[in-house]
């Protein structure tokens, strides 16, 4: 924002006349007023005008934001135009018409990185339900819908809500079987060795956050995620690093979309877990019970009878 507004000051200073006077927009805009001359003619006369009989211009917009119109306003006198308190006036009021276009001026797109929303993670103490096939693989489902499989059990920690989680996957997307097709495989959109997540701040896909909750470090685990905990929203990861990645994941959601159907499926290796150590606690903010609230007054008054002890 420093550095936009700095652009927008730079602007009205080399736009701006000697005499710090006159027809005070961007050339593009300023060939608008031109445009509405009758002839050719009589732009170059406006053009020809000495500076101290440039008219002044009020900027006005119908409603749309690319549509900004200059009227004309009444010029001041010559007299009062030279003077340092003029003179800055008038550039603060470039500055701050250049400010109200700066939309149109610098032509950006905005960004919406760190403005999405972000997704709540499924959370139940409901253990899950499993089956087991024939071939001895069992599945577990979370009450959220959930689905996953425990390849490898891990021997390390589990991750908790506010901790750094490494993880390495492989992700993919099953389309759902159409009749007189064969039956549709794992597609793979994306693969990293070395992807880290903040376990629980809303960034991640929420059926990975929960499926990486009950993982610990060094066990393997294929997690199915369903449609409503997936790429629910933009922003989420994780997501391709490559442009030929995303267009493929998004050419995939397309299709869950127009099949109504489907599942990510993501083999994902816990690497490690870490704790944040600038962490303020805010990811286990959890009411206290009462006597957890007994002790804890406890030791407020304590402290502070010992601290006015230490006084007297």
């Amino acid at each position: 924002r420093f550095k936009q507004m700095m652009r927008l000051i730079i602007a009205a200073l080399l736009t701006a006349p000697p005499a710090v006077v006159g027809f005070q927009t961007l050339p593009g805009q300023a060939s608008h007023y031109s445009r509405q001359s009758s002839s050719a003619s009589s732009s170059r006369a406006l053009l020809s005008r000495p500076p101290t009989q440039f008219p002044l211009f009020a900027f006005s917009n119908d409603g749309d934001n690319n549509n900004y119109h200059a009227s004309p306003q009444t010029s001041k006198s010559s007299a009062e135009l030279p003077t340092r308190r003029n003179a800055l006036l008038h550039v603060l009021q470039t500055t701050l018409t250049l400010t109200s276009l700066s939309p149109i001026l610098l032509s950006a797109t905005p960004s919406h990185a760190d403005i999405e929303g972000v997704v709540p993670i499924p959370q139940s103490t409901a253990p899950p339900t499993s089956t087991s096939s024939p071939s001895g693989v069992t599945l577990f489902k979370t009450k959220s819908g959930l689905q996953y499989i425990d390849l490898v059990e891990g021997t390390g920690p589990s991750p908790q809500y506010g901790n750094f989680v490494t993880i390495s996957y492989k992700a993919y997307i099953k389309l759902p079987d159409v009749s007189g097709k064969p039956p549709s495989k794992l597609d793979e959109f994306d693969s990293d060795e070395g992807y880290l997540i903040k376990h629980g701040n809303g960034r991640t896909i929420p059926g990975l956050d929960e499926g990486l909750h009950t993982m610990r470090v060094g066990g393997i685990r294929r997690i199915i995620i369903p449609p409503k905990l997936g790429y629910v929203t933009s922003g989420l990861g994780p997501i391709p690093v490559g442009p030929y990645g995303r267009w493929k994941l998004n050419r995939l959601l397309d299709r869950m979309v127009e099949l109504k159907g489907g599942n990510v499926v993501m083999d994902v290796v816990m690497r490690g877990v870490a704790e944040d150590e600038a962490d303020q606690g805010y990811y286990e903010d959890e009411s206290l019970t009462p006597e957890e609230f007994d002790i804890l007054r406890g030791n407020i008054e304590g402290s502070q009878q010992r601290a006015r002890a230490a006084k007297q």
